[in-house]
């Protein structure tokens, strides 16, 4: 028995293809324009650079070194205390 022919075959897409030809979704009323301010960033306080300001930030750094050396030293200090095998 003769075998019937082969259906042609369509052209095959790239599933990417069908992504980049779609169209862009509009902007909802409700949504903001992208550059837009909002209206509580609008009010919002901005912090002068003032030493009042600058303190809390330098006592901050200051303890983590202040720990960070702690640590360090305790751990050289630790280390001499173990015997040696």
């Amino acid at each position: 028995m003769a075998m019937p022919p082969l259906a042609p075959k369509p052209a095959s897409r790239r599933f990417t293809a069908a992504l980049y030809a779609r169209p862009r979704p509009t902007i909802e009323p409700d949504e903001a324009v992208p550059g837009t301010v909002e209206a509580w960033e609008a009010i919002a306080p901005i912090r002068p650079d003032t030493a009042h300001v600058r303190s809390p930030r330098f006592l901050d750094l200051a303890g983590e070194l202040v720990s960070a050396v702690l640590i360090v030293a305790g751990g050289v200090l630790a280390y001499g205390f173990l015997p040696i095998a």
